[in-house]
């Protein structure tokens, strides 16, 4: 780092009131309030959530998705962001995961437009199709091209510094990275890494991470390898880093690492835990972990950035009695409900697995999401009795999430499991356990309300202060914050020729293409439309469904409360969709509303459902079944 960019830094720390001792400099004073006392300096992680929210709020936000069909179309996109103003870009693979997600994103930003955008032939190539496990073989050019034309950063006329030029670049032009991006050119997860480093202003350290599968488990002397790295990586930047209050107080894995490591025999502590603490145990950084799918990766990064908290649903499975009263969402829920957050509470007496199920009916519409159980990884208590991760709802939005629960997060890409079903469901960023934690080591969740409202990044806001490593996981940006949204621009994408998602639909009502009419409707969150023109179809044209059009227009067909049409659609999906989680869970909570109304559908839907039990809970499936009036 030159003299000069050193200066700037060190200026730049004092005006902040950081420990602008770090570089070997007097730190400023406190300034005394009134009446000679000093003033108590706010927690490390509020201010922490504040700068990435500083970062974000000198960005004004362009109100238009942009729906790209492949990683170089949406590196490219990426490269068209600007220090001023940037936008979402999301991935269609062609999967009905990715158009969930988009949906469900689209919902939750309330864009003025979707559009579907492709880089030209002169653009980027990206080496190779995408994978579920394994990034394109371009991966880190992608990434560092598109980083450094979004910052309009070239080396060649700027002149770099080694590896971490960019953050010179960024330190002279008055902007203090708030943390730093861990990702490896193998992994899927680069998608995130990008969209991260570009949104917050990160550098991005490109290592090679161990395991490489999130739901294994890294050795001891495998996750203080990589604690090493990533120190040796912070220290190359020429920022402080080795205490909280510094600069660099954010570590985001952007990769599918192991989330959990191996304390002694058969014991695990999580490695976002560890990762982001020195080898005393000392913390200087909050660790959270990005993963999944290319398309998967780029959507949890991108509702990080452009997501607020305006709802919250809480669910308490607890007792009143103490300890558990001190993790009391009924508590938690005032805390919110006084920041002006629409806020659903479930407590007792109404807290039992039949109040859980009647919420889960309907697809739930909440960007925070706090629960409090116990049990395992498959199940969770309520009331004292078993609801099973299958029993989870559907999310209409995007949601962050805290879950006082035990093992949650054991294994997080599976959907089988309580936290891997949230994480499906399209949770963004999720806190909970790799193993058996106790009580105490979940913060009270009303003072996980208190501290988000206050403005703390989310890695902080759920982790207890003082004490060594140990077993809750942060799965998502750390630095997912509550707070003030980026202003809304009026101006152009700056993209070479968008193709508006409204226009696409429309030509394709008009050639009779009902999949894809459908398909973009609910691209664009037009659920209703797809509703009202499904069952004009039925009626008109009963010859056009099919399974490809059942497809399309199933989730929202769902979302609608359509159920008849719904159980018509799913009965003639192609098996791989109708036994997907989404799909099967969905078919569960439109059957338990049927039987519960005597519908005049209700013995089609026990029939399906009757052809659906799911197999990690088909004790429960074939009791509730025999309950509801069906049977195997």
């Amino acid at each position: 780092m030159s003299t000069q960019t050193r200066r700037t830094l060190g200026g730049l720390l004092a005006a902040l009131g950081l420990a602008a001792s770090a570089l070997g400099q007097d730190a400023p004073p406190v300034a005394p309030a009134t009446g000679g006392q000093a003033e108590t300096p706010p927690h490390p992680g509020v201010v922490l959530g504040r700068r990435a929210g500083m970062t974000l709020g000198a960005r004004g936000v362009i109100p238009t998705v942009v729906v790209v069909p492949d990683p170089a179309s949406y590196a490219e996109a990426i490269a068209g962001w600007k220090p001023s103003a940037i936008y979402p870009v999301l991935i269609d693979d062609g999967s009905a995961a990715a158009r969930e997600d988009i949906a469900r994103f689209v919902r939750g930003f309330r864009p003025e437009s979707v559009v579907r955008w492709e880089a030209g032939p002169d653009g980027p190539s990206a080496g190779g199709a995408m994978r579920e496990r394994r990034a394109v073989p371009r991966a880190r050019a992608l990434t560092e091209s598109a980083l450094y034309r979004a910052w309009g950063y070239d080396p060649e006329v700027t002149g770099g510094e080694g590896a971490y030029g960019l953050v010179g670049y960024w330190v002279a032009n008055r902007h203090l990275p708030p943390g730093v991006i861990i990702a490896d050119e193998r992994d899927p997860a680069w998608t995130a890494a990008l969209a991260l480093a570009a949104a917050r202003g990160e550098p991005i350290a490109w290592l090679e991470l161990p395991g490489m599968v999130v739901d294994a488990g890294l050795a001891p002397g495998e996750i203080d390898g990589l604690c090493e790295a990533v120190e040796s990586a912070c220290e190359a930047t020429g920022l402080p880093w080795r205490g909280l209050g510094d600069l660099l107080d954010a570590v985001t894995v952007c990769a599918g690492l192991p989330a959990r490591y191996e304390t002694a025999p058969e014991e695990f502590g999580a490695s976002t835990d560890r990762l982001g603490r020195l080898a005393d145990g000392e913390r200087w950084a909050w660790a959270g972990q990005v993963f999944g799918t290319e398309p998967r990766a780029a959507y949890r990064a991108m509702c990080s950035v452009f997501l607020g908290i305006e709802s919250a649903w809480l669910f308490d499975g607890y007792g009143s009695g103490e300890p558990w009263g001190q993790w009391d969402c009924t508590g938690a829920a005032e805390v919110l409900k006084k920041a002006d957050i629409l806020t659903m509470v479930d407590d007792e007496p109404r807290n039992t697995p039949a109040d859980w199920k009647l919420r889960a009916e309907r697809p739930l519409h909440a960007g925070l999401v706090m629960v409090n159980s116990s049990g395992n990884r498959v199940w969770f208590e309520l009331g004292g009795s078993k609801a099973w991760a299958g029993d989870i709802p559907l999310l209409e939005i995007p949601a962050a999430m805290h879950m006082v629960h035990s093992w949650s997060a054991a294994s997080p890409a599976r959907s089988a499991t309580v936290g891997g079903k949230w994480l499906e469901r399209g949770v963004f960023v999720y806190a909970g356990s790799v193993h058996e934690p106790y009580l105490q080591a979940f913060v009270p969740t009303p003072i996980v309300a208190q501290r988000l409202i206050g403005g703390m990044a989310f890695g902080a806001a759920v982790r207890v202060d003082g004490g060594g490593p140990w077993r809750v996981a942060v799965l998502g940006d750390p630095l997912f914050a509550y707070g003030p949204r980026p202003v809304r621009l009026e101006e152009p994408l700056g993209l070479a020729d968008p193709v508006p998602l409204d226009g696409a639909f429309k030509a394709a009502a008009a050639e009779g293409r009902y999949a894809e009419m459908y398909t973009g409707l609910a691209l664009l969150g037009r659920d209703a439309d797809v509703a009202r023109l499904f069952v004009a179809m039925l009626r008109d044209q009963p010859e056009k469904l099919n399974g490809e059009v059942a497809t399309a227009a199933l989730f929202a067909l769902y979302r609608t409360g359509s159920d008849e049409v719904f159980l018509r659609a799913y009965a003639v999906l192609p098996a791989e969709v109708a036994g997907m989680d989404d799909a099967v869970d969905a078919l569960w909570h439109v059957g338990r509303r049927a039987a519960r109304e005597r519908s005049a559908y209700r013995e089609a839907a026990l029939g399906l459902m009757a052809g659906h039990i799911r197999e990690k809970q088909a004790e429960a499936d074939a009791a509730e079944l025999t309950q509801l009036g069906g049977g195997p």
